[in-house]
């Protein structure tokens, strides 16, 4: 998950933001919240209007946009991620979401899903738009292992997201179908054993993806020779716990007593904390990444 720490010495902002990068800013969250509308539309079932059917497409052409706007961004720093840069790092973590989602539903694309999904994405995208600054941050180069934690961990807070959405999802479905009140959601909708599995599968991916960050952040606190580290320190114990939940979500259809329906709250309570931490970013001072 992002993590959040306070730097003694604020990285300094150089140079103006470049034109194109703004303009993107701008077109991203505009870009992901319309094509979320053309998800919505098939709730509508076979009135769904034609036109809608160009979402794929768009959504295939936003998605390169996103990654030309961090391979100029990546041009300007010396290199990317940019750790430095805290909402540079949440519009690559909705970067990763759609990445994410795209795989989990390659076999079986989910339309409906999809709406709830890009929604987000274009939240999280308006915030890092609305809050920048997006001009380059003075800071130092990011090596390999920096590259493969940042990433890493960009990857684990998208499935926070997707497997909160997904558990969303299956407690309103199971509401609904308790309550008998067969409405849009059951009807367009996934089964509840598709959004259970679909919750189990964005886990997974967070689990593996913060194993890897966890270690490579580990290493890199080694390499510098960060006073003071220690496995007892709270940034390492608080991701080693984020990665047991991970897990508990992950395999819970092996673990005695964790219904589907509790790794959903798991995972809806993931999703909470980690909008949390981001309305946190908000906070003068705070930075992407706690190491220092």
């Amino acid at each position: 998950m992002i993590a959040l720490g306070l730097t003694q010495v604020a990285p300094e902002v150089t140079g103006v933001i470049d034109p194109l990068v703004q303009a993107m800013m701008v077109l991203l969250p505009a870009g992901y919240l319309m094509i979320a509308m053309l998800y919505g539309m098939a709730f509508a079932g076979d009135a769904e209007p034609r036109f809608s059917r160009v979402r794929t497409t768009l959504l295939r052409l936003l998605f390169l946009l996103h990654l030309t706007l961090f391979a100029i961004h990546g041009a300007e720093v010396g290199g990317f991620p940019d750790m430095h840069n805290t909402w540079m790092a949440v519009s690559a973590v909705a970067w990763a979401v759609v990445a994410l989602f795209v795989v989990v539903t390659w076999r079986r694309p989910q339309p409906t899903v999809g709406a709830l999904v890009l929604l987000n994405v274009g939240v999280l995208q308006a915030v890092a738009s609305m809050f920048g600054p997006m001009a380059p941050i003075q800071g130092e180069a990011s090596d390999a292992t920096t590259a493969v934690h940042v990433v890493t961990a960009a990857f684990a807070s998208a499935s926070v997201v997707l497997s909160g959405i997904y558990g969303f999802l299956y407690l309103a479905l199971l509401r609904q179908m308790r309550r008998r009140t067969f409405g849009t959601l059951f009807h367009r909708l996934p089964d509840l054993t598709q959004l259970a599995r679909m919750t189990r599968r964005a886990a997974l991916a967070g689990f593996v993806m913060l194993a890897l960050g966890v270690n490579a952040g580990i290493g890199l606190a080694h390499a510098a020779g960060t006073a003071g580290f220690s496995y007892t320190d709270p940034t390492v114990l608080l991701f080693l716990g984020v990665w047991i939940h991970f897990g508990v979500i992950a395999f819970s259809r092996q673990i005695r007593g964790v219904s589907a329906q509790r790794a959903s709250w798991a995972a809806v309570a993931g999703l909470t904390v980690l909008l949390g931490t981001l309305f946190l970013a908000l906070v003068p001072g705070a930075t992407f990444h706690a190491l220092r």
